[in-house]
Order: structure tokens, then sequence, then C-alpha cells
């Protein structure tokens, strides 16, 4: 393996761009992501048809060059910075972690069809829920972050005698899930990500772009994955061990923005029209929280992630903490006036710019830049009007209070 920084190279065609509107570019999107999020979560109009069984991925395709690149990455890395970039291939690995585990979600309001699928970890990435949706109805959706990997162990210095005799094994005891609780009480997950990686169609990838914002939003990232093993029964003679080989897939990733992005401090930048006034670059900006670990998700959209997990077997420890998150509920009277107002104010104009959004995408599903801006300038209002004024006088619209008249 080698490091990342081997493949970091600024894309052709962004290594002259104005660093302010990379960024901006980057994160113009971010709004009309959380409109398909919430688009993905609202009630179906009608049951969801059954689908065949996806076949698991084969060891083959794991192992073609487009997954298995020279050199291996030993974390994450941005697809737009590879210096090297991987053949081209007819299909598409991709890495799903959220809503999109759910086959209500991914097969039936998205519409994708995946050719093989496989349950897979990624050690260089967390599950946090830190990308903001709506207050008191839609707080927040899943993203990604940077997982710190656990350091080598430490290695004996020359000299060391034979290791002595081992001691008795003591009782069994149950291993305990592999997450803790924070200051707060909240589950921590503190192993890698576990999703499933989904092969599938490049026009079906294209597909997934799209209904996830465009891909503006995010970063399309290659990600070393390891494959879980199959729940299935014990064979007559079953074959001997094989040890996982990692493989690389696809998955987006909205990276934490700085609230007002500035001078980089390079004098070698060619010269560039000024940026846009201060307060013009936090509306076009996509909303980030202050503290991306506090919000709850809905019961609804935890709902899809859990019963994804439990469709594709995922490990019991993964599904237990998964089940063990706390979802958003309005547990007061003021919560609940407030969700009826945020609903009645921002929804119908959220819809609006929805719908327009599908009305100017391209065939690709993206869409001009004024209609992203456009959304990203709607929802960090909708969030301004929370912090300025709705979080005061209703309560929290992004994690449970305790009932009124609680203990």
């Amino acid at each position: 393996m080698t490091s990342p920084k081997t493949y970091a190279a600024v894309s052709e065609g962004e290594s002259h761009t104005a660093p302010h509107q990379r960024r901006m570019r980057r994160g113009s999107d971010g709004g009309l992501a959380v409109l398909r999020h919430l688009e993905a979560v609202s009630p179906p109009s009608q049951t969801s048809p059954s689908h065949p069984p996806t076949p698991r991925t084969s060891a083959d395709r794991l192992s073609q060059p487009d997954v298995v690149p020279h050199p291996f990455p030993e974390s994450f890395v941005a697809v737009a910075d590879l210096q090297n970039a991987p053949p081209t291939p007819a299909t598409v690995l991709y890495l799903a972690y959220g809503s999109n585990l759910c086959a209500e979600t991914f097969l039936g309001r998205r519409g994708i069809r995946p050719l093989s699928q496989i349950a897979v970890s990624a050690p260089s990435l967390r599950l946090i829920f830190d990308l903001p949706g709506l207050p008191y109805l839609e707080p927040c959706f899943a993203n990604t972050a940077p997982r710190k990997l656990p350091s080598n162990p430490p290695k004996l210095p020359p000299g060391i005698p034979d290791v002595p005799p081992l001691p008795d094994v003591p009782p069994f005891q149950p291993t305990p899930p592999p997450f803790t609780h924070n200051a707060a009480g909240d589950p921590v997950w503190t192993g890698p990500l576990i999703g499933v990686v989904y092969e599938v169609t490049r026009e079906d990838f294209a597909k997934i772009i799209a209904t996830e914002g465009g891909g503006a939003s995010y970063t399309e990232i290659l990600v070393p994955c390891l494959p879980l093993p199959a729940r299935v029964s014990v064979p007559e003679k079953p074959p001997g061990p094989d040890l996982p080989r990692p493989f690389v897939a696809r998955t987006l990733f909205a990276p934490r923005l700085p609230d007002i992005p500035g001078k980089d401090g390079d004098d070698e930048d060619p010269p560039s029209p000024p940026p846009p006034p201060s307060w013009l670059r936090r509306l076009l900006l996509p909303v980030r929280r202050p503290d991306p670990e506090y919000a709850q998700p809905s019961p609804r959209y935890l709902k899809l992630i859990t019963d994804g997990a439990r469709e594709h077997e995922l490990p019991d420890e993964y599904q237990a903490y998964l089940q063990a998150l706390g979802a958003y509920r309005a547990t007061t009277w003021r919560q609940k006036i407030g969700r009826v107002l945020f609903y009645a104010c921002w929804w119908p104009l959220l819809m609006v710019v929805l719908f327009g959004s599908r009305v100017f995408a391209d065939e690709k599903g993206r869409v001009p830049p004024w209609v992203a801006a456009t959304t990203t300038i709607m929802f960090n209002l909708v969030w301004m009007s929370y912090d300025g004024v709705a979080v005061s006088v209703f309560g929290d619209g992004e994690k449970t209070m305790e009932e009124e008249g609680g203990g």
C-alpha cells in the first residue's frame, strides 16, 4: 500500500481556478442534495413491488484493475485528485451506507437495478449524521467522516526471550458490542463504516449521482473496502479459509467546509475576480451545524437504514448499534407547533424548488448553477430562521427533549 498522497494532484481545469471559486462550486448544490433526501423519506404513494434477490459480487469482479489499483490507497481518495485514473469499467462498484441500503429507497424510489452486491467494511470511514435537513421534521441525514485508524501494535525490542506459556483460558463471556456511549449517553460506533457495495451499470451510477443532488454537493471518492463473509449454511465439503482481499468502491462524501472561506495564503494564485461579499458567501455555502454529532435522524429515516441493514444481514453488532440510535421525536407541545409551522412555511417552497430542479436538470441530472444556488440559499434561510427564532420559541428541533411534566 502507499499513502493516498501519491494520488494528490489537482484535476485539469481546476489548477487555474481561484480557491474561493472552487469551494463555492463544490458547495453550491448542498441544499439540492438535502431536497433529494427529503423526497426519499417522504411516505410512499403505494406499496413497492417485490424484486428478485441480487447475487453476491463475484471474486473475479472484485479483482478487476479498476477496483484493485496499483499502488493501492491506504485511505479514501478523491476521484478528481487521481493522478493516474483507474480504467473506465463497464460497471461501477458503489458503496451505500444510508437509506440506499433499503430496497424501498434504492430499488423502489430511485429505480436502481444492481447487478450484484456484497456487504463490506470501510476502515477509513465512519458513519455520522451531520447532513442537516429540516428542523422538527427531518433534522439530519447520514454522511461519512474520516475515521482515525488504530495505531500499529508496539513491536518487541530485540533480545526479548521466548514468549512464556499462555495462562488458562478464562470462562467464556459474551463479547460486548463495539460501540460506546458519549457523555450525553448517545451510542458511538468505534468500528469501521459498514455498508453494501452494489455493482451497477454506468447509467444507473449516473442516476445515483443525480438523485444525490447532481454531484456538486458531494465529492466522489474511492474507498478501500473489505468484503464481509456471507451468512450461509456450512456445506458438506467446506472450502479452505480464504482471506478477504481489499478492493476500492466509489461513494459520495460531503465534506465539512469552513463557514466563510478566506484567502488561502498562496500568493502564486493567478489574478481572479474578487470574491463575493461574506454574507453572500455564507448563504451560498452548504449548511453545517456547530456540533456534527448532535442532531438525531427522524424515525422514518432511521427505519430505512435499520431495515436495509437487516435486509443485507449486516453484522449483528452493527445492527445493534443502529437499533440503539435515538430518533428525533417532538415530545412537547411547543415542538409540535414548531413542526407544523415549519412544514406549512417551508415545505411548499422546497417542493417548488425541487420541481424546478427536475425541470431544468440535464440528462445526467445536473442542474444549472442558479438553481443549485437558489436551493442552498433557501436551506440557509431555513436554518437561520431556526437558530434566530424557532429554537428559542418552540424548543429543540434537532434532538428529542423530555416530555413536558416528566421528571
